[in-house]
């Protein structure tokens, strides 16, 4: 089972358009058995980045599923109004009217959830109802499985990472994802990739945060680093870092993520 897992392409700040052709040829050479993007595919949600956007998820292999970021809604200086009551109106047009996707397949169960609601600003939330969706529908999934969540805001701050930024309430969709059998919890947001264990109760999750896929809008210490991963389960649960190198433009691996060797968070 291999999942691409890419975020926060920020159309309207694209590094290089060399980037992105590089970025679609290295996620369809890999044949993965699904696609997840993770959110702020535009930089100021304007048409013209919907479009290339658009573009752009249509030139990556199918199954996939796409969940919006914060900087996919309205902004307050343009249309107040439709920041308040209708801010996923142009996400909603150019890359799909469902914002809380799903894939079942006979090996595969994902869910994603939109935390990046109107109201909210960098930090994104989830919902009560949100809690429950998680829980219902992974207890519905077989426990053979392999059983992948996908939120746009990371649910806990991670230790390894200095980033806080993180969903309010995450915690409880953490839990109703341990104790409905999820194995990961894909999130985006942070510009910076990392991969570590969380520990609830007695059950482990892999979280694994995709760095910025092609913008320009490094953070420290990843600044000039563009990359997605690469989620594979066999024997054992592996992701791969494939980060671009300007002097072969091209993704290579570049860090291997063996999940039991990383001590639990708690």
């Amino acid at each position: 089972m291999r999942i691409a897992h890419l975020s926060d392409p920020h159309f309207g700040r694209i590094a290089s358009v060399g980037e992105q052709e590089a970025l679609i040829e290295s996620i369809r050479t890999h044949k993965c058995d699904a696609v997840l993007v993770t959110g702020d595919l535009t930089q100021r949600a304007r048409v013209s980045e919907f479009k290339a956007a658009r573009k752009f998820l249509c030139a990556l292999p199918a199954p996939r599923l796409v969940i919006p970021g914060n900087h996919d809604v309205h902004a307050w200086w343009h249309r107040p109004d439709l920041r308040i009551f209708n801010p996923f109106r142009r996400y909603k047009s150019w890359i799909s009217p469902d914002l809380e996707p799903k894939i079942t397949t006979a090996n595969l169960a994902v869910l994603g959830l939109n935390t990046a609601h109107g109201l909210t600003f960098q930090s994104g939330r989830c919902t009560n109802s949100q809690v429950e969706k998680v829980r219902d529908f992974f207890s519905s999934q077989s426990s053979d499985k392999f059983k992948i969540l996908a939120v746009h805001h990371p649910l806990t701050a991670l230790k390894k990472s200095d980033m806080t930024s993180v969903a309010r309430n995450g915690k409880r969709v953490l839990e109703a994802a341990a104790e409905s059998g999820v194995d990961v919890v894909c999130a985006g947001h942070w510009h910076l990739s990392y991969t570590e264990m969380y520990k609830v109760a007695e059950t482990r999750l892999l979280l694994s945060i995709a760095g910025t896929a092609i913008s320009d809008r490094w953070r420290s210490p990843q600044i000039g680093i563009n990359s997605w991963s690469l989620i594979e389960k066999e024997r054992e649960l592996r992701v791969y870092v494939y980060t671009y190198d300007i002097s072969t433009c091209s993704f290579n691996c570049s860090v291997v993520f063996r999940p039991e060797v990383f001590p639990n968070t708690t």
